[in-house]
């Protein structure tokens, strides 16, 4: 075979395998936008829709780091109050519907709840998903937001569900505010590599498009897949920490809670739920996600 021949060959199979990490990302991270369709609203919200649309919710809104406007909702506690609840929502959900349930049963406790809009979800500006790498500076920024808006000291319990418990456990492997005094982290995963992989595993795509991809993820998206690690950021943590995660769970298996659970070096508690699958441990067992939330959050918050 010629020299030539050898090169170009190399060079259409380089192009071939860059352009499949192109694609693999903009798969798992891209959001395409549709605003003239809005989203109906999902079965699991009809039985507190008459509740959500009787509450007054206030319009909130920071720019990012690197430029994004991004959007929340914040409802007020019935009375006065200095807690207060971030709630971080999951990978292509929205503030309200995957908090709907929640909102009502953290409102009946007596919390100010803040429902932040992720970065490319939502109202939020944004082209490409953070996974929880980018939003740990987003939510960091939301705690400075809320604390300026209220003009008060907090006593702020961050609480997210899938991407968006990787993100406030990522977050507290950074230096939080002391007004931060206890994280809910619900089904969230050890790393972003580790999930991406997982589910290539599951859905029998073939793993050389990983490491491409995350040689491009730098430049194409603005972090690094294998720096994105929750497991890293945990062992950093001094905010108490409860972990929550379904038994059933195939999508985030339960495994990484586990192994979440034991690298955190903050104090911290672990809820397993029988039956219950991806996000669905609040559904699965109202009753004993209520009482171990409210039993950990109140040795943290006065």
């Amino acid at each position: 075979m010629k020299k030539s021949t050898i090169i170009t060959t190399s060079l259409l199979i380089g192009a071939a395998v860059a352009l499949s990490g192109v694609m693999a990302i903009d798969y798992a991270c891209k959001v395409k936008r549709n605003k003239n369709n809005d989203e109906d609203v999902p079965e699991d919200l009809l039985d507190i829709l008459p509740w959500l649309e009787k509450q007054h919710f206030e319009d909130l809104e920071i720019t990012s780091q690197d430029g994004l406007k991004l959007k929340a909702k914040f409802l007020r506690a019935k009375e006065p109050t200095d807690k207060l609840i971030i709630a971080i929502h999951g990978y292509k959900m929205s503030n309200m519907r995957e908090y709907g349930h929640y909102l009502k049963f953290y409102q009946d406790q007596g919390f100010n709840v803040l429902l932040p809009d992720n970065r490319a979800h939502g109202e939020s500006e944004g082209t490409y998903i953070g996974f929880g790498w980018l939003d740990r500076i987003d939510c960091i920024d939301w705690i400075k937001k809320i604390t300026e808006y209220l003009d008060s000291n907090l006593q702020i319990v961050l609480h997210g569900i899938s991407m968006g418990s990787a993100t406030v456990l990522m977050a507290s492997g950074e230096e939080l505010p002391s007004s931060v005094k206890c994280i809910v982290a619900d089904c969230g995963y050890t790393s972003v590599i580790d999930q991406f992989k997982h589910n290539l595993e599951t859905s029998k795509i073939p793993s050389f498009v990983l490491p491409v991809a995350s040689l491009l993820s730098k430049h194409r998206v603005g972090y690094n897949f294998k720096e994105a690690s929750t497991l890293e950021q945990v062992k950093k943590s001094k905010t108490p920490t409860l972990f929550i995660h379904g038994d059933q769970d195939d999508y985030v298996p339960t495994y990484m809670a586990l192994e979440l659970y034991t690298a955190c070096a903050a104090e911290k508690d672990l809820l397993i739920v029988e039956g219950a699958k991806h996000a669905q441990s609040y559904y699965v067992n109202k009753e004993l996600c209520e009482r171990e939330i409210m039993h950990f959050i109140k040795q943290y918050i006065k």
